[in-house]
């Protein structure tokens, strides 16, 4: 059997939502945005707390500089996807959902269903994400917009989706779409149901995520047959504390190997202390983080929208080989 979780769109005027929307509180405070990128493939991981009310309407816009390719043929895998939603209808279970993210045919998604999320817009490419659970093959749209590059997608109220489905979270991953962009902002904007089951657009609220590059330094002061290994991580120029640093080291610079491994503190310094070696190099592995002044770097453009959560991405780089002195 076949079912759409997420095709009812009808009436809410997404379009026109998400241009101008009035500045409101934010009672509506979970959501929250984290992108990943490695070469040509992107990581889109948007949660929110199951507890916080229904979203009818999620809209990320990409970085300034994001270069778009949506020449990929219908039928064609982008790649993954992994869901996790609340069953109202299993007793409020949690339902993890997989699948794929699949270029769709034109007019595979009906008309009424594209303008309903995006308007009068004319989408770059519609993608389905072709999914599978509880046993039910599940067909989600998604819709990319070239001008600003903008990835949108609605949502039905929980009462009218498949299982009474309410997202938690939805990770996905495509390759080739969207080009690295060394330094920016992922801006989602977010649009809640109310108590009453109608879209609430006085309560969207925008959820950002920065894209910047991180750096990791080394140095070696001479320990007995060791060294006392320093330096320090920043991201774009700014400390980034809570990192884990792998420190490698050996007798050459060409056969380096895992000696342990250190967190940076608050000011992202870290030392680490080899009993051996000549040579070392440091690697900085961070994941997700906090990025508090996010919100206020993009209030302009926020038109009054409250800003939740801003997140900044994870990154793994490696110092330069150092000998100790």
């Amino acid at each position: 059997m076949r079912a759409r979780i997420w095709t009812v769109a009808a009436a809410l005027g997404l379009a026109a939502a998400l241009v101008a929307v009035p500045a409101a509180l934010a009672a509506y405070g979970s959501p929250q945005l984290e992108i990943r990128q490695a070469g040509s493939a992107t990581t889109v991981k948007a949660s929110q707390s199951p507890d916080d009310d229904a979203t009818a309407a999620v809209r990320i816009l990409a970085p300034a500089g994001t270069q778009l390719t949506t020449t990929q043929a219908p039928g064609t895998v982008l790649g993954t996807v992994r869901a996790l939603v609340v069953a109202t209808q299993l007793a409020n279970s949690q339902l993890p959902i997989e699948g794929q993210v699949v270029v769709a045919a034109p007019g595979q998604v009906p008309a009424q269903v594209v303008s309903a999320c995006v308007g009068p817009a004319t989408p770059a490419a519609v993608w389905l994400l072709a999914l599978s659970a509880a046993g039910q093959q599940l067909s989600v749209p998604m819709f990319v917009l070239a001008n600003p590059v903008t990835i949108a997608v609605c949502l039905p109220h929980p009462s009218q989706a498949t299982f009474g489905a309410k997202l938690i979270s939805a990770e996905f991953s495509v390759n080739g779409v969207f080009s690295p962009v060394p330094l920016g902002a992922w801006i989602s904007l977010w649009v809640p149901y109310d108590a009453a089951g109608a879209v609430n657009v006085a309560g969207t609220v925008a959820a950002p995520a920065a894209v910047a590059p991180g750096a990791v330094t080394a140095a070696a002061r001479r320990q007995g047959q060791g060294a006392i290994v320093t330096g320090r991580v920043t991201q774009a120029g700014q400390p980034r504390g809570g990192v884990t640093v792998v420190v490698f080291g050996g007798t050459t610079r060409s056969a380096l190997r895992r000696l342990g491994s250190v967190k940076a503190n608050a000011a992202g310094s870290y030392t680490f202390r080899a009993k051996r070696g000549t040579f070392f190099r440091a690697r900085a592995v961070a994941g997700p983080a906090a990025a508090a002044p996010l919100c206020a770097a993009i209030a302009s453009q926020l038109g009054g929208v409250p800003c939740v959560n801003p997140t900044t991405t994870g990154f793994t780089v490696d110092s330069r080989v150092v000998r100790k002195r």
